[in-house]
């Protein structure tokens, strides 16, 4: 069982090397005309996969070369997103292209003109750009000024979404958000790498310049407590003062953040700085991962008479998430917390390569400032 559960951990913290920031794209129906218009942005370096763009080969993709294959990119597109206006398929066709910088990429920004009229009862949409070879791209999709539908997340397990102009109940935008929190603990690995170096010392106490196994599941589970609800309750602040931007801060800067955060907790079960009172760390950090998390929800919710449901039901999920990995490695780790598995490989090991992959996160993202 050793071995397997390294093997596990051993591919998790691969899978989190190789991963990016979460990829977002945004699709916004504007109702404001005649016709039906749709406004979709996305990061120009998804493209790369799908087409050559950079001409000269110098390693860098300037905003000229992406101009240059507008047409083939506009066509690219186009061919992954289809429209429908009270059931009736709408033809789209690009009406302006741009590119802008937004955080830390640069982005496409596609004007669609749609063939169908108003709609009188609602707009779907199937959208699946980039989600075939990427699982963590996100889509966010909004009525631009509207109060009458719920934002939606679309992702790769959910490319179809029908918004309609009639007001949802409240349960319904709760409901939604609440699974979207859920998913997006799971998959945002910056925020589960700084849980996992909080959680791993947790089975330890320092004594004398020592480890020592702490001798029962009751003080194990006390302490993870402690430690995961400071956490908690600390992006709950931020993540509440954020989207409602009574405090705002930096994109770029959260992002870095974040990952120093990483850094820094990985470093002190290395070198043990805070020897006790882990909870002051986790409080103090989970206020900064709280913005992180505003990043999504911002775009969605700010103009929707239900952001208490829905910023209450993200963040619930968020708790949930966060539990489900508690409740699933708590019971490993304090079966294993006597072990010299776990003390080398898991406490110092883990620790050393969350240290590397996070200081890579933070020079990578740096660049954006």
């Amino acid at each position: 069982m050793k071995i397997r559960f390294l093997f596990l951990i051993f591919m998790l913290f691969c899978r989190i090397l190789n991963a990016d920031l979460l990829k977002e794209n945004f699709i916004t129906f504007d109702l404001n005309n005649s016709f039906a218009k749709a406004v979709i942005d996305f990061e120009s370096d998804n493209l790369e996969k799908f087409m050559k763009l950079d001409d000269n080969d110098n390693g860098i993709v300037s905003w000229k070369e992406i101009k240059a294959h507008k047409e083939e990119i506009e066509n690219f597109v186009l061919s992954h997103v289809e429209i429908s206006v009270d059931k009736k398929r709408c033809k789209s066709s690009v009406d302006k292209f741009e590119v802008y910088r937004r955080v830390h990429q640069s982005y496409i920004k596609l004007y669609l003109a749609l063939s169908c009229e108003l709609p009188k009862e609602a707009i779907s949409l199937k959208y699946d750009l980039f989600f075939d070879v990427d699982k963590d791209q996100k889509a966010f999709v909004k009525i631009a000024d509207k109060d009458i539908s719920t934002p939606v997340i679309l992702s790769s397990r959910k490319v179809e979404v029908k918004l309609n102009l009639k007001k949802e109940p409240m349960w319904s935008s709760f409901l939604n958000f609440l699974i979207e929190g859920i998913w997006h603990i799971w998959i945002g690995f910056d925020h589960i790498l700084f849980l996992l170096m909080l959680l791993i010392p947790s089975v330890y106490i320092y004594g004398n310049s020592t480890l020592y196994p702490r001798e029962n599941f009751k003080d194990v589970l006390f302490e993870i407590l402690k430690v995961v609800t400071a956490f908690s309750i600390a992006h709950s602040i931020t993540l509440a003062l954020s989207v409602t931007k009574t405090v705002t801060l930096n994109t770029a800067f959260v992002e870095v953040a974040i990952a120093v955060s990483v850094l820094f907790t990985a470093l002190n079960n290395l070198y043990p700085v805070i020897k006790h009172k882990a909870w002051i760390m986790a409080f103090s950090f989970g206020l900064i991962h709280g913005f992180g998390f505003a990043n999504v929800l911002h775009e969605l919710i700010v103009k929707n008479s239900d952001f208490v449901a829905m910023l209450l039901g993200f963040n619930l999920g968020v708790e949930i998430g966060q539990m489900a990995i508690v409740a699933a490695l708590l019971p490993i780790f304090y079966f294993l917390r006597g072990s010299k598995y776990y003390r080398y490989l898991i406490l110092y090991g883990l620790s050393g390569i969350a240290a590397i992959i996070s200081f890579i996160w933070a020079v990578e993202r740096s660049f954006a400032l």
